[in-house]
């Protein structure tokens, strides 16, 4: 009986090691694929549309985010610097019109100015309110437009106070000009951050030349291609 056991167990043994052997296993087919000037393509293409929307919010939020620092800082100072530029000369204009007012109401005797910038441009360009009423009858032939209200007449002086007056008018416009200027800078700077961003995609990202290595399922041999787009 033992002798039996151990025959059949050898023949088991046997046919299994038999049908191990049909077994064929076939490798797969491994490609690989290496850029020679940006491995992270695929990733900062994925990105560059949106850091170019983030660069038109604020610029150098772009450049950070595809990992390009040193353009993010310079493209930051400048939003900074001007978007400092405009409000600090918005500031000075503003309390340069708030000085020139404050003259006129004392050199012309106002001593209750009506809202709006026409009635401070009428006390520039006439000596008093009553040649102004006068120019308006004249023109007009109706008393629309007049100032009735006696508390805000003016009277200048002299010619000399009214032309300090619309002098430092002046150098309030100038300042305001100014500010605007910084504002087109603020927009500049995002729109030159955008289009940099765009440029900087095109020869950077979607151009490159890449090696591609195979190896054959048999692990015969291996073969590499050398691609490039433009």
């Amino acid at each position: 009986m033992r002798a039996r056991a151990c025959t059949a167990m050898l023949l088991a043994a046997w046919f299994a090691a038999q049908t191990a052997a049909q077994v064929t296993v076939e490798d797969e087919i491994i490609t690989g694929e290496v850029s020679l000037f940006d491995v992270k393509t695929d990733n900062k293409e994925r990105n560059v549309a949106v850091a170019a929307g983030l660069s038109l919010v604020l610029p150098g939020m772009g450049h950070y985010y595809v990992d390009k620092p040193k353009s993010a800082y310079i493209y930051l100072s400048l939003d900074l610097a001007a978007l400092f530029g405009a409000l600090a000369f918005y500031g000075i204009a503003d309390t340069q019109e708030k000085n020139a007012r404050s003259f006129a109401a004392s050199a012309a005797m106002i001593r209750n100015a009506p809202s709006g910038e026409a009635y401070w441009r009428h006390v520039g360009a006439y000596m008093d309110a009553a040649e102004y009423n006068e120019s308006v009858e004249l023109s007009r032939g109706n008393d629309g437009g007049l100032y009735k209200d006696p508390e805000s007449w003016w009277r200048w002086a002299d010619k000399e106070r009214q032309d300090e007056y619309n002098g430092q008018r002046q150098k309030a416009r100038n300042f305001r000009v100014a500010s605007s200027f910084f504002v087109g800078a603020l927009i500049a700077n995002r729109i030159v951050s955008a289009v940099d961003l765009r440029v900087f995609k095109k020869k950077t990202l979607s151009s490159g030349v890449r090696v591609e290595a195979a190896v054959t399922p048999d692990a015969s041999g291996t073969s590499v291609t050398l691609s490039a787009d433009f």
